[in-house]
């Protein structure tokens, strides 16, 4: 049932086809630098549902020098192979209504751990294939097949539960290493200026930030069919999805048990300076006590606000709500926030008894831009915190996660994080510095005190005076200093070199990793472990 409604959805959708919607890559690098233009500008940008649409920009910047400002100017009157490399697509096709782009991606670099001592390596190669074909239908696919050694983090995530942080589940290479397949892409087509329809195999991000306490793209890609509409000043999304819960498996070969999303998200903007959003989510399991349930036809709703339609037919589902706030102070600095709202009851809050049950998180930030007329030179400073069990559910599998990892904040709940970043460009130089601080409570002899998402929530140690921080109080802190050297700006091609810290600390461990690493790669989504 569910191949056969996303398969029809598809074809309804391109039974008039005879292109327009090609997304901008979900890597921060490229939205930094379109943020700023924006900024300088002083023009409105809806921009907290990414990856955005090269649609949705406005007419008055040219795209191509917004997001690769740093292709060499003279490179028109360079060789062919100089271009090829540096400038342009490796391999480019274009006619009057058919476009084809293909260039390789890899990751080799190499790290070495001065703690432990342990040396490291990845190896990834891969190819992405964009074509626009007229000018509403693109479509997109990425892969990259993978070998490694890892550092001892992210390898001691990978020993526990046989995922690469957001890259996918491993198999064994050679004695120490892993191996894994990476793979990506979409089909979108835009009727009209006004909507666009994708179904693709990836992921969303919603904030304006660093993290998302809404939805990140923190967990791997999962399949999902997006519409969405943008009016000028307001945009609306709705977003159906699948994901898995590797802790569940279902009968001898079928792999792991699913679950099904549907959420919205509408973004408007009150003037130059002011965008407002309001967001909902429902998470159901594929099967239930009363066998297969399948996707839920009640949630095919396109209206924003599904909690009244769960609470209607008494549904167990896992619901959420959340609210964001972005606002332009001045030319070089923007505010932002989040609001989640899992579950909560007033009388609790204001009583502020520490029911367990009051669940929700926030999250607020600045973001500066040509600081201290400095052009290229930008900052962040971010706080977010999530109260213990938020995002759990009565059931491991409608825990707002996917494949091993949650789908919003990688600490899973019941912490407080702070989070500064820092970066400068000169030409094709760029230095990049971010710095984490965290302190949240771990599980201890057996009792669920609230962080970990998947634990289902009718284990918590207490039903009052729950607060951040209990259970085993742990400190972690993460720092990244980065230079790197932009070849390509095209597919984000680079050679870099780092140094990264990791300290771990509560009172039963005590962590202390320190990776030195040097690479050449191409960079066109956004990896995390700073967690």
């Amino acid at each position: 049932m569910p191949r056969i409604l996303f398969s029809g959805l598809l074809y309804l959708i391109l039974l008039p086809l005879v292109s327009r919607g090609q997304y901008i890559p979900l890597s921060n690098h490229y939205y930094d630098q379109l943020m700023q233009k924006y900024q300088e500008k002083n023009v409105s940008l809806l921009s907290s549902m990414k990856p955005i649409l090269v649609n949705d920009l406005d007419t008055m910047f040219d795209i191509q020098h917004t997001l690769y400002p740093r292709i060499l100017n003279n490179g028109g009157k360079n060789s062919f192979a100089f271009r090829k490399l540096f400038n342009e697509h490796l391999i480019s096709y274009k006619t009057s209504d058919i476009s084809i782009t293909a260039d390789p991606l890899f990751n080799f670099g190499i790290g070495y751990d001065v703690k432990e001592p342990k040396t490291s390596w990845i190896n990834s190669r891969g190819l992405t294939l964009t074509g626009m074909l007229g000018n509403m239908l693109v479509f997109n696919s990425e892969i990259y097949e993978n070998q490694a050694v890892l550092a001892s983090w992210p390898g001691s995530f990978v020993s526990g539960t046989g995922v690469v942080p957001g890259q996918g589940a491993t198999k064994p290479y050679l004695n120490n290493g892993v191996d894994y397949f990476y793979s990506s892409g979409y089909l979108s087509y835009s009727p009209s200026k006004y909507v666009n329809m994708t179904m693709g195999y990836g992921k969303n991000f919603i904030g304006d930030g660093y993290r998302s306490l809404l939805l990140s793209d923190v967990s791997f890609n999962y399949p999902y069919l997006k519409l969405t509409a943008n009016f000028r000043k307001i945009k609306y999304t709705v977003l159906y999805s699948q994901f898995i819960d590797r802790s569940s498996t279902l009968s001898a070969g079928f792999g792991f048990d699913r679950k099904w999303s549907s959420m919205h998200y509408l973004e408007f903007s009150l003037g130059k300076r002011l965008n407002l959003g309001f967001f909902d989510a429902i998470i159901w399991e594929n099967a239930d006590s009363t066998g297969f349930r399948g996707f839920d036809i009640q949630y095919l709703n396109p209206v924003i606000l599904l909690r009244p339609v769960e609470e209607s037919f008494g549904s167990p589902d896992n619901a959420l709500v959340g609210a964001t706030f972005s606002y332009r102070i001045s030319q070089h600095f923007r505010a932002y926030g989040q609001l989640l709202l899992d579950e909560f009851k007033l009388s609790h809050m204001l009583s502020n008894d520490g029911w367990w049950a009051n669940k929700y998180g926030y999250q607020v930030g600045i973001s500066g831009w040509n600081l201290f007329r400095i052009p290229a030179l930008n900052a962040r400073a971010e706080y977010n915190q999530a109260r213990p069990y938020t995002y759990s559910h009565s059931t491991t599998i409608e825990s707002y996660s996917h494949f091993s990892q949650p789908l919003a904040h990688p600490l899973g709940a019941n912490f407080r994080e702070l989070t500064l970043m820092a970066d400068y460009q000169l030409r094709q130089w760029e230095l990049s510095f971010k710095t984490t601080y965290a302190i949240y409570g771990s599980d201890t002899a057996g009792r669920d005190f609230g962080q970990n998402i998947f634990i289902p929530y009718d284990r918590h140690v207490t039903e009052l005076g729950n607060s951040i921080g209990q259970g085993l109080k742990t400190q972690l802190n993460t720092t990244d200093l980065k230079i790197a050297y932009l070849l390509n700006p095209r597919t984000n091609m680079r050679i870099e070199a780092g140094i990264s810290s990791r300290k771990l600390h509560n009172e039963l461990s005590d962590q202390n990793l320190f990776l030195f690493t040097i690479g050449f790669r191409t960079s066109l989504f956004n990896i995390y472990d700073d967690f």
